[in-house]
């Protein structure tokens, strides 16, 4: 992606203005830097607004170019812009529309219908794979992807999550044993499968370095996103929300002495390269401070060395030292502030309503007519009529839904079968995935704990009494490579298992997975790949109709 950004500003010759969809910043600042910008010849950034800067006239700049993904609310917004100057203004701008990660025939009409397709000289596309978050863990960072598919049945973003599976496979070989759980799984491989058909084979000489690839459908188990979790990376996601492996706090909680006046918020980066956040972002919140007091412990023992060190070569030892204990002091001073923030809640979010009726829909296979007619006539006399939009979408995508009579899927029958509820969970101490929700297990996780005790290349035959209480379809394939053979694993990839979430992944889930790839017999090896990290608060968001009045009007004149 960054190569190909690159290119396309290379189009535009001069200097360069950009302006970057908001939701585009996070992913591409883990891609590209400022200072590569700059060496081609961009300028200035800013996001995108409904006017052009004076300081781009006033310093003639000669490109502006728009980053953007295809929404019709980002055309709206550029319309306005470019009317905000006048023609003989915009005739000394060459202006340029970069659409990520497609083009959309939308976007276009609508920039026809404003009658301004022709001011662009240049309208392209930008394939945005999937970006590495962590060591095991990929995101493509879409935050429609789950309305997308499930809502609007557009298949823009299958088609996405297949091709970047394509390039893995590209890199890593045909992933030999495919599993797939739930209908948009199904869409993907049929696109795979038709995809290797027409383009020239380019694994012939690979031998697969990932053994299984598991395909799941979001909406096999909704009730993991809806719930709330505990672990220490999933609660701060749940509080502050994680963008980009990155939260922002209130500057005040950072403030470690009396002098300094912290009060602008703080932004935080959460990863494996914190080595204090890597230890604790998978533990239960309640063993925290247990694990927060004995890191305090051991640095300040570390420090202590320096006292102790009676020759030169012991003080040249704790020298050589000093920089790995200092920075897990910083990183220890980090985490124990964000561990000591509270939640405030002033008024009960919709959101948190919704997620509630979620709970109880799923919970109970669906809601009695007369119950769902009293919540939406309470939720729209509450927060108003446009709601009648939201739990129409709602109802699509099968967060909630009437009871049906005789009903195959069922949640409480894999409830039981699978032990998703467990009592008595010891949170400091865990010996089940179940620690993540405080004795809830993802139900994804507890499949794929099934799928890796047995063999992947068995299929799901031997799942028959668990398959049959899910969303269809829920089947196991394989893969041949470019010469029509099974070929045999290379040494590294054996065991190794490749998830890929449609629709979106929680953090809990993800530490649901290292806990069984520590903790399982067999020793998988995973790693996780999703169209976006979302919670419960994120995924309604992108379903909540918003207000009439903070719509975007049609500025067509």
């Amino acid at each position: 992606a960054r190569s190909d950004l690159l290119d396309h500003i290379k189009l535009c010759e001069g200097s360069k203005v950009m302006f970057w969809d908001r939701t585009l910043k996070g992913p591409f600042n883990l891609i590209i830097d400022w200072p590569i910008l700059k060496k081609h010849g961009v300028v200035k950034m800013f996001d995108l607004q409904d006017k052009i800067p004076s300081e781009i006239l006033e310093n003639k700049w000669q490109n502006v170019v728009l980053l953007i993904r295809p929404e019709i609310k980002n055309i709206d917004l550029i319309y306005r812009s470019i009317r905000s100057v006048s023609s003989a203004q915009r005739r000394e701008i060459d202006f340029h529309i970069i659409f990520v990660s497609r083009k959309s025939t939308m976007c276009i009409r609508r920039l026809e219908e404003y009658k301004i397709v022709g001011e662009f000289k240049n309208i392209l596309e930008l394939e945005l794979d999937l970006i590495p978050f962590d060591h095991d863990l990929m995101t493509l960072e879409n935050p429609r992807s789950f309305r997308e598919v499930f809502v609007e049945q557009d298949d823009s973003c299958l088609f996405q999550v297949a091709r970047s599976l394509m390039t893995l496979q590209a890199y890593f070989g045909v992933i030999p044993n495919v599993t797939v759980l739930g209908e948009s799984a199904k869409k993907v491989l049929e696109m795979i499968e038709r995809m290797r058909q027409e383009v020239p084979a380019t694994d012939k000489s690979i031998l697969p370095k990932i053994e299984n690839l598991i395909l799941i459908d979001r909406r096999i188990d909704l009730m993991t996103v809806v719930s709330s979790q505990v672990t220490y990376e999933g609660l701060i996601d749940e509080m502050y929300g994680i963008k980009n492996t990155q939260a922002t706090f209130p500057g005040a909680a950072f403030q470690y002495d009396d002098e300094t006046q912290e009060t602008a918020p703080k932004m935080v980066p959460l990863n494996s390269s914190d080595p204090i956040f890597n230890e604790a972002r998978d533990l239960h919140f309640n063993a925290i401070g247990i694990f927060l007091t004995n890191k305090a412990r051991q640095i300040s023992a570390a420090y202590d060395e320096k006292k102790d060190a009676k020759s030169l070569n012991q003080l040249k030892q704790f020298v050589s030292k000093l920089p790995h204990i200092q920075a897990e002091k910083r990183a220890l001073e980090i985490q124990t502030s964000i561990a000591g923030l509270e939640l405030i809640y002033k008024q009960e979010p919709l959101t948190k309503i919704l997620r509630l009726i979620a709970v109880q829909c799923i919970a109970g296979d669906g809601l009695r007519p007369k119950l769902l007619e009293f919540y939406k006539r309470e939720i729209v006399q509450a927060y108003g009529y446009h709601h009648l939009i939201t739990f129409d979408r709602l109802e699509k995508c099968k967060l909630i839904y009437l009871q049906e009579k005789n009903q195959v899927i069922s949640y409480p029958t894999l409830r039981s079968k699978l032990k998703l509820c467990v009592d008595n969970v010891n949170e400091k101490d865990p010996t089940d995935v179940s620690y993540v929700y405080s004795g809830y297990a993802p139900l994804t996780v507890r499949l794929i704990n099934w799928l890796t005790q047995g063999s992947q290349r068995d299929g799901l035959t031997y799942l028959d009494d668990i398959v049959k209480y899910l969303p269809k379809p829920c089947f196991g394939k394989k893969q041949k490579s470019a010469t029509g053979t099974q070929e045999r694993i290379d040494s590294s990839g054996e065991n190794h298992t490749l998830v890929y979430f449609i629709g979106g992944c929680t953090y809990a889930e993800v530490s649901a997975l290292r806990f069984l790839s520590q903790h399982h017999p067999n020793n998988p090896q995973f790693t996780v790949a999703t169209t976006k990290m979302l919670n419960g608060n994120s995924l309604f968001e992108t379903l909540i109709e918003p207000s009439p009045k903070d719509s975007i009007p049609d500025f067509q004149t």
